[in-house]
């Protein structure tokens, strides 16, 4: 909330802002999981509407390697888990009318982030022109220092 006041685009990962990881297995039933989405949308909301009233911009991201348990336990580790965490945000964020932000979506693997991102894509199309949001292509690069400049050149490749 505090950074909201001083940058102009502030970035938030649901798996790490709104929701949690403890890598606990639970299988919720609809009422927990409506309960989850709720107590998501009330910490979300207040920094939906700072950001509204400021002038701020959202950069909305999602990492493979960091959804949320609710998310993992619901859908599993496939491709509409990750898509439908990023899509629970934008429904808080259709809710307060809120329009400056941008998606994005990043993964190790690029061809799982293309494939996101293809289906991204194509569930706006299907909301319709006023959905025509920007994508943001994220590329994380690898963690040896040794490889890291490969596996760079490899993401952005595929990406492109």
């Amino acid at each position: 909330m505090e950074a909201a006041k001083w940058v102009e685009m502030v970035r938030i990962n649901p798996g790490n802002y709104a929701d949690s990881k403890k890598f606990a297995i639970k299988e919720y039933t609809d009422e927990q999981y409506s309960a989850e989405l709720k107590r998501i949308e009330e910490k979300f909301t207040p920094l939906v509407k700072l950001c509204k009233d400021l002038g701020r911009a959202m950069r909305i991201g999602t990492n493979h390697g960091s959804l949320s348990d609710r998310i993992m336990n619901r859908f599993g580790i496939r491709l509409w888990a990750w898509w439908r965490a990023l899509w629970n945000l934008r429904e808080l964020r259709a809710k307060n009318d809120f329009h400056n932000f941008k998606f994005s979506m990043k993964s190790s693997n690029p061809k799982v982030m293309i494939e996101c991102y293809r289906l991204l894509v194509a569930r706006l199309g299907q909301e319709g022109p006023d959905w025509n949001y920007p994508i943001h292509l994220g590329l994380p690069s690898g963690r040896r220092r040794r490889w890291a400049h490969k596996k760079r050149y490899r993401n952005r490749l595929t990406a492109l």
